[in-house]
Parts: structure tokens; sequence; C-alpha cells
């Protein structure tokens, strides 16, 4: 198309729509991929479908930078199955649940061990939700709270950790778009530039972390914690092995520091004079940094697990290639979210919308609309995944256009595609994580949703009147953060009471018991 019209936004409003219909992300963003072909090839069907496996769906795999991400990915998932299967990643929960001595230390200990599984939301969700559930169930702390705890720390975790499953696939949105539309941009030191723009996800950290420390509930879950105080309080279980946590703690130390290790000695054997740290992370290749650290994990992994006898020899392979399996449909969606971003390019879908809209959306107000949007989709459809293949190669570019550069405005932006996304990925009924948090807690699914949602929204509010409507008139985010993470616990504090003063029951342990 020589020149942009409205029918380039078509394929994004297909994309929408259809999820929001159907639920069907992979359907959803391949109808949006075939619809931007039929408007290049003028409606006819052959040809469209033709363009849309060659050059759109060839070109998303066979990119040299896409295959590391998928590579990346598939070796950090086989790691997290060979730690989960090993049971090191239980002890590693364990470790930190030991100290766990009344109700406050409980929830505190959940909310921490999420942190730690801080590398994959699934694995977050089924690993500490059943580590934590004999633990939560012996000091009566209701498995809607240990849902909520659960959720609340596996999306926010993944989508801010400088290593995990998630940071590859953002990061591969990023490259997508900055390359799309002719942009040098160091996708991965743009993602970290941009990680103080997350306020949502840090700030329902701060949230839960508020929720566990006062002990002070509101809303529907103030009547489960209050229930949950009527019950009688569990047995202690037996706790796997200490050492067993060294079965997640190397290979997890191991993905952490070989990839730092990679970016520093990629970035100062690149510039030629010493410089800040920031500027050597992006000067390095962030893609083979993942890689080399990924491969390391996963060899490191397969190597204690054989040689401690954790698991039998013949059960390595099929764990490593279970791990591997559990990511196809996510590697599908990545797939085609780079086709869709490169059909929504040749379109020149960006520029339209930036030229249809002159001056009506201010560049202050875009960080918020688009936080505002992100959640919408996200809490409709139930996947976040989706929900960033659909806004990063729309919203990005309009940013840097808006701006003239990758300043407050881009990053600010990017991060609420991602932010906004995580809000669905948290609370939607319909999302993985919400389904698995309160699977792993052992708690009835509808009661984890109703119970959380409040808390959700609170802190979305919390992220938009402290986070992106100030950083978009250029708040710095070292101020709003901590304003924001103060305005959670003032909300808990004025809104909650403990489950005591509803009851009037005493805690076991202030009963001395």
């Amino acid at each position: 198309m020589q020149d942009p019209s409205i029918l380039s936004l078509l394929p994004i409003v297909v994309a929408i729509a259809l999820a929001l219909w159907s639920r069907q992300v992979v359907l959803s963003l391949f109808c949006g991929v075939f619809v931007s072909a039929l408007i290049v090839h003028g409606g006819d069907p052959f040809s469209a479908l033709i363009h849309t496996i060659d050059p759109w769906m060839l070109d998303s795999m066979a990119d040299r930078d896409h295959t590391k991400v998928v590579l990346f990915s598939l070796l950090v998932a086989a790691t997290v199955a060979m730690a989960t299967k090993s049971g090191g990643t239980a002890a590693l929960v364990d470790m930190v649940t030991r100290r766990a001595k009344n109700r406050r230390t409980g929830m505190l200990a959940a909310w921490a061990s999420g942190m730690i599984v801080f590398f994959d939301d699934y694995a977050n969700c089924l690993i500490v939700g059943s580590a934590m559930r004999p633990v939560a169930d012996r000091l009566r702390i209701s498995r809607e709270k240990l849902a909520y705890l659960v959720d609340s720390t596996a999306a926010p975790m993944a989508t801010i950790a400088l290593v995990s499953t998630w940071v590859g696939y953002e990061v591969g949105l990023m490259d997508a778009a900055f390359r799309d539309n002719g942009y040098t941009i160091n996708a991965y030191a743009f993602f970290v530039e941009g990680l103080p723009y997350r306020f949502y996800p840090l700030l329902a950290l701060a949230f839960g972390f508020w929720i566990s420390f006062t002990g002070r509930d509101f809303g529907p879950m103030r009547a489960a914690e209050a229930a949950s105080l009527e019950r009688e309080p569990a047995p202690v279980t037996e706790a796997p092995p200490p050492w067993k946590s060294l079965l997640a703690i190397v290979p997890i130390a191991a993905l952490v520091i070989v990839t730092g290790i990679s970016l520093y000695m990629q970035g100062t054997a690149a510039l030629d004079a010493p410089a800040p740290l920031f500027e050597i992370v992006g000067a390095a290749d962030g893609y083979d940094a993942m890689l080399h650290g990924s491969a390391a994990s996963t060899l490191l992994a397969v190597i204690l697990a054989g040689a401690t006898r954790a698991m039998p020899i013949k059960d390595i392979s099929p764990t490593l290639v279970h791990g591997m399996t559990a990511l196809f449909e996510a590697l599908v969606v990545l797939y085609l979210a780079w086709a869709l971003g490169a059909s929504i390019s040749d379109l020149q879908a960006a520029d339209f919308l930036l030229a249809a809209m002159g001056d009506s959306l201010p560049g202050w107000s875009l960080p918020t609309v688009t936080f505002l949007l992100a959640a919408v989709i996200a809490f409709a459809t139930g996947t976040s995944f989706g929900t960033m293949a659909v806004l990063m190669p729309l919203a990005l570019p309009m940013a840097l256009n808006i701006e003239g550069e990758a300043g407050m405005i881009a990053l600010g932006t990017s991060a609420s595609v991602l932010s906004g996304a995580v809000w669905g990925d948290h609370c939607s009924p319909i999302s993985d994580t919400t389904v698995l948090s309160s699977t792993g807690a052992g708690c009835d699914h509808t009661a984890h949703v109703k119970t959380q949602i409040p808390y959700a929204v609170a802190a979305g509010l919390v992220s938009v009147l402290f986070g992106t409507l100030p950083a978009g008139f250029g708040a710095p985010p070292w101020l709003l953060l901590p304003m924001g993470a103060l305005a959670c616990g003032g909300i808990i504090w004025f809104l909650g009471s403990t489950p005591e003063a509803t009851t009037g029951r005493v805690p076991a342990e202030r009963a001395g018991k």
C-alpha cells in the first residue's frame, strides 16, 4: 500500500474483536494476519493465504533473533521442568516457609516464595500454591488468600524479571516494532530502561506485601479470612530434604549469572572506552546473553539431577521434552504476533492512526490510554501474551512518532502495554494464571476471582493515579513508585480490618497454640 488508509486498522480490529468473541488467541491472530493479506491483494483469498504464509509467517520463523528467543524460552521451560520434577523447587519454597510460625509470617512467606519463583508464572502458580497449601491450612490462612498471593506474584514477577519465560517474548515484540518501523534501538536495553514505568506489576507486588504484613482485608476476602479462623488448623506435613533446594538454586543462579556475565563481556567488547553499566548492557546482544544463560541453566539442571539421583536417568529426557512442549501454544502465539506486527507495519497502520488523530490525543495521555485498553482486552480475552501481540506493534510506533525518539512517552507506553496485559492476566476469570492459581492453592475458582478482583482494581487505580498519569507529564518513576506503594498501604489500612476483628476469635499463635 502506497498511502495508509483506515483499512490498515482493520486487521487489529478483527484480531481484537474475534479474540473477545471466541477467546481463541491463535485463531484471532491468524485471522488478523490473513485480513492484512486480503487488503494487500485486493480481496483475493488465495493470494492472501499464500502471502500470510510466505513471506509473513516464514519470515517470522526464519529470523535469527526470533529463533534465539524461541530457544531461550524452550531451554528455560526445560530447566523449570527439571527443577520441578526433581523436587528442587518445592525444597526451595520450603526454605522460605520454614520460619512461618503465625498468620503474618505465613502470608509473607507465600508472598516471598512467589518472588523467588520469578522465572515462570505457570511454575509460580502450581509450585508455590501446592507447596504453601499445608502451611496455609496449618496457620488457618484461607485458600482464597493463598490463591491471591500466588496470583499477585506470578505474572507480575515474570513480566519484570530480567530473566524469565516472559522476557524473551516481551523483548521480541519490542524489537519487531522497532525494526518494522525503521528504528535501530536495542530492544533489551529499552526493556530494562522501561522497568521503572511498569507501575501495575510493581504496585501489585506492593499491594500483596501490605496485605500480608498488616493482616488487614476488605471486601469478600475479609469474609473468607474470617471463615478460615473457624476451621481447625491442619497438621504439619513432612518437609522435603533441604539439600534438594540446590537442584533449583544452582540452575536459577546460573541462568541469571551467566546471562549477566555474557551481557557484560559482549558490551565491554563492543565499546571502545569505559562506560556506565547500562550502556554496557545496551551495547550487548541480549538475545545471545539470554541464550547463553538458559543453555548453562539447563545443562546444570540435568547434571545435578543425574549426579544426585534426584530422579531416574531415564526420566531426564522425557522431563525436558515435557517442559518444552508445554510452551507450544505460547510459541505459536509468538510467531503469529511477529507476523501480525510485520503485516501492520506493511499496511502503515501507525502512520495512518497518527495522521488521523493529529493532536486529538496528547502525548501525556498515551501511557494511560494504552494501559486501560490493554487491561480491558486482557481481562476480556484472558490472555496477556495475545494482548501484548495485538497492541505493541501499534502503540509503540505511535509513541515513537509522537515523541520523535525513545524517551519517556515511548518507555511509558510500551510499559503500559505490558502492565495492562498483566492486570487482565491477574484477575480475568478465564486467564491461565488465574485458573492455575486457584488450582495450585486448592481454592474454588469462582471464590478466587471474587475475592481478588477488589484488590486488583485498587492496585490498578493507584497505578493510573500515581503512575501513568503523572508519568505522562514527566514525573520521575523513582518518586511515583514509593508514593504509589504508600497509597496501596493507605487503602488497605483505611478500608481493611483484621479477620479476628470480624469474628472476635483470637488467632492460634496469639492463643499460645
